[in-house]
């Protein structure tokens, strides 16, 4: 409980750092949104030649799109300083200050988060998300808004999960970014309808890398597709952050100094 406290204490000073570079912050934004952009406009084109996507129209995959964002969001400000555990932390020594602090070294990188980009994704997805709700006819109930809340966190720290999985990698190689942007990548099969994947995929994605349960599913829900799957999602990160702090604390009992 302890370590929980100080890690949203640390989350707290971070996110007051960010804000002191504001015109960075509202840049970082504005590039991520018009990347995103960039995306939308494919999907759209793509709805130029064919009515739907396994039985999924424009505006539901719009409304999944939007989903994942929010949770891609909420990831990217609260773990990204997982990149930096082998160029910055273990590379340069700095990994040995972080030791000595009466605090697990990983509540201490993750809490160091502060990324400008994350809150583009974060606001893009919350608007794409209300505005396909109300295409959609979808009622925006209290009831519908704490799920959304609920479940984009619950997304958020099935990606933190993975990511810290596979930055246990730097222990050895002193590189973690390749290894999380590889991983990481496997979450666009999530952003569309995963019928439209053959079996190896899906496997993929709800398995072994379970990003279906990120947005898919919490999605298929708010349509009334699948009202259950849903569900699953905390048991799904409960499970991985367990899988994740036994492997970072059996990688982080390998490390050896860099002697910087």
């Amino acid at each position: 409980m302890n370590n929980v406290k100080l890690y949203f204490s640390f989350l707290k000073t971070s996110l007051k750092e960010m804000l002191i570079y504001r015109l960075d912050c509202v840049v970082g934004m504005v590039s991520q949104m018009v990347t995103q952009a960039v995306e939308i406009i494919f999907i759209w084109i793509v709805f130029q030649n064919t009515e739907n996507l396994a039985g999924w129209n424009f505006s539901q995959i719009m409304l999944l799109y939007g989903i994942t964002l929010l949770s891609l969001g909420i990831a990217d400000f609260c773990f990204d300083a997982l990149y930096d555990i082998g160029p910055k932390y273990i590379r340069e020594g700095e990994f040995d200050k972080i030791m000595l602090r009466p605090v697990h070294p990983l509540i201490s990188i993750i809490g160091a988060s502060k990324e400008f980009t994350s809150l583009g994704y974060f606001f893009l997805g919350l608007i794409i998300t209300i505005v396909m709700l109300i295409k959609l006819a979808i009622p925006i109930t209290f009831w519908l808004i704490l799920k959304i809340v609920f479940f984009s966190i619950i997304g958020a720290l099935i990606i933190g999960a993975i990511n810290t999985i596979f930055s246990i990698t730097s222990f050895w190689t002193y590189r973690s970014n390749e290894f999380i942007w590889a991983a990481n990548r496997v979450y666009t099969f999530a952003q569309y309808p995963i019928d439209i994947y053959n079996g190896f995929i899906k496997f993929l994605i709800t398995v072994v890398l379970p990003f279906a349960f990120v947005a898919y599913f919490p999605t298929m829900s708010y349509l009334g597709f699948d009202k259950y799957m849903i569900y699953l999602s905390p048991i799904v990160a409960i499970v991985l952050w367990i899988i994740a702090v036994k492997v970072w604390n059996m990688a982080l009992n390998k490390y050896r100094s860099t002697g910087n």
